[in-house]
């Protein structure tokens, strides 16, 4: 006789495991999406602190550093403007230049020769100074080759203000 197998196996194939994965990656990365778009949402609809009518700004002092030529500028002018309510005690402003990773700092003593910081600014005033900029490519020839240049203001209590910077020749970032 022909023997039969008395027990017949049967197995369902089961489908791969590996789309389970790409799920559980698919919903970490979605989590912190939904959270971030969730609260730019959130600060959106909230409304914006505006400035009452009569209200002082923050800012005491105003630095303005204006050329004057848009490129390669021979004279800068430093304009400070006292818009607190107090009388301000300036400390020698410094004039900054900078290139990509160097940076070189003078400090501006006065005019002619002659002293004029520390300067008392009263309050609503504004203060005019004119910067040469050769005196500074005399001293140094390197100097010319910088791209920028801002001024910083300290006043006597060791508060800084600082101006924009300008640019002074043309590079890649300007």
């Amino acid at each position: 006789m022909i023997a039969m197998p008395l027990q017949v196996v049967a197995q369902s194939e089961v489908a791969p495991e590996g789309y389970k994965i790409f799920w559980f990656i698919a919903i970490l990365v979605a989590i912190p999406f939904a959270y971030y778009v969730v609260s730019k949402l959130l600060k959106r609809s909230q409304p914006t602190k505006k400035a009452k009518p009569g209200s002082v700004s923050r800012r005491k002092l105003k630095i303005e550093l204006i050329k004057d030529r848009k490129l390669r500028p021979h004279v800068l002018t430093l304009k400070v403007t006292n818009s607190s309510k107090k009388d301000i005690d300036l400390a020698a402003p410094v004039l900054v230049f900078r290139k990509l990773w160097t940076k070189r700092k003078f400090k501006l003593k006065g005019l002619n020769r002659y002293e004029i910081y520390p300067l008392y600014l009263e309050s609503g005033k504004t203060h005019e100074l004119r910067i040469d900029l050769n005196v500074f490519y005399n001293h140094d020839r390197k100097i010319k080759r910088f791209y920028w240049a801002k001024v910083k203001v300290f006043d006597t209590r060791g508060k800084k203000y600082s101006s924009g910077y300008i640019t002074l020749r043309r590079s890649l970032f300007s």
